[in-house]
């Protein structure tokens, strides 16, 4: 070799890359390759197990187990004003709307005005008569829809 030109060059020239074998340089180390496979791996086994639980009945489930929470937190936020009349003619107006709901037959429209209301009036932890009574009267409204 000459003066000019290196004994070996700082880069790879294209010849020498293509055919070489492939070196055993890595451009990520393996343990971040293993770690992210197996991420995205308990990514899609969640993601098909929450699938089968929904499709199995599993999201009515949540959805009834949600209602009844909120209707017993509803409740019990009730001042000592409300009378038990009040609170049993909720309860019922309040169990028909959520099996109208699991019926398909509420509008998500409707349903969100139910549950501004419900974020109106518990907000400050008391649910006087006047709520309950102007909740109930929005719920059977909905009831009543065809």
């Amino acid at each position: 070799m000459s003066e000019i030109t290196p004994d070996k060059p700082a880069t790879r020239l294209p010849a020498d890359y293509y055919s070489s074998p492939v070196p055993e340089e890595r451009l990520f180390p393996r343990g971040l390759t293993i770690g992210c496979g197996t991420a995205a791996l308990i990514i899609l086994i969640l993601m098909f197990m929450g699938g089968a639980f929904i499709n199995g009945g599993g999201g009515t489930r949540l959805v009834h187990a949600f209602f009844h929470r909120l209707q017993g937190e509803l409740l019990e936020q009730c001042s000592g004003d409300v009378t038990p009349e009040q609170k049993k003619e909720f309860a019922a107006e309040f169990s028909a709307m959520q099996n109208r709901i699991a019926a398909g037959k509420v509008k998500s429209d409707d349903l969100l005005g139910v549950f501004t209301s419900i974020r109106d009036d518990a907000s400050d932890n008391v649910i006087t008569p006047a709520e309950i009574e102007q909740l109930t009267k929005k719920i059977h409204a909905i009831n009543s829809a065809r």
